[in-house]
């Protein structure tokens, strides 16, 4: 058998690498693709500084609109009855930074909160359609937050029966009570049946209303609905009882009734 013995001194060409060891090849591997090797360091290098600045850019963009979210928060906060006039500057300026946010850090965790309280702040205002589209623009760009979700639904709800759209704000009630994870869902449910009553909708006001006793019975507001359950079925008894008679004759009956009585 015969042995190939390396010169330690002689080029290794690539017909022996056989004769090299891992590092070695490795080496010679380095050497034959310098030129790209130095070139892939510095597009690593290149795209590692690029993300650190964009990191960096990204922190100090949530840092600038933290700031403006206390000020903004603090402002809209800042209503004293005593004083309407500062009041109304407070909230004037307050809406004027969270558009602020909006305008220059669209990206940023503070966004999410400032289209939430620019339409709060503009419902105070009784800028309805203001407030609608502020809301609209929430519900529009973020929907990972069930808890927040259902209050801005619910608050829009409530816009749209102030600017005089009573079914949209209902409709948009109603998706609140569809929201797996809404914390507010009695509230909204207190809310509905206050809107039926209020139109002689007994008997859907009564539905609402045992629904809120029945499903959420630790809500602050089951007792009130308790009241209402109270006050509301001998009317709807009494509805029942009088269906089909002429509207005369049962005013004439309720009027001998009270005599009698």
């Amino acid at each position: 058998m015969s042995y190939k013995i390396r010169d330690p001194n002689r080029p290794v060409s690539a017909e022996h690498l056989e004769l090299l060891s891992r590092s070695e090849r490795i080496w010679l591997f380095a050497e034959e693709h310098r030129r790209a090797l130095i070139i892939g360091v510095l597009l690593v290098c290149l795209v590692a500084v690029a993300l650190g600045a964009i990191f960096w850019l990204q922190h100090q963009n949530e840092q600038e609109a933290l700031v403006l979210e206390h000020r903004a928060t603090q402002l809209y906060l800042d209503r004293s009855l005593d004083d309407p006039d500062t009041t109304k500057a407070n909230l004037e300026e307050a809406i004027t930074l969270y558009q602020q946010i909006l305008d220059e850090f669209p990206g940023t965790s503070s966004a999410e909160l400032a289209w939430y309280f620019l339409g709060n702040a503009r419902t105070e205002q009784e800028n309805y359609t203001g407030a609608i589209k502020a809301y609209e623009n929430y519900i529009a760009s973020f929907q990972n937050n069930p808890t927040l979700l259902g209050l801005v639904f619910q608050r829009l709800g409530s816009a749209y029966i102030f600017n005089g759209q009573r079914q949209k704000g209902v409709d948009t009630y109603t998706q609140v009570l569809n929201l797996p994870d809404a914390l507010n869902k009695d509230q909204v449910m207190f809310e509905l049946a206050k809107l039926e009553e209020a139109d002689d909708h007994t008997e859907q006001a009564l539905t609402y209303y045992k629904q809120l006793q029945d499903h959420y019975t630790a809500s602050p507001y089951t007792n009130e609905a308790t009241m209402r359950i109270r006050m509301l079925e001998p009317l709807q008894e009494l509805s029942e009882d009088t269906t089909g008679e002429d509207p005369t004759t049962v005013s004439e009956k309720q009027l001998t009734e009270e005599t009698e009585e």
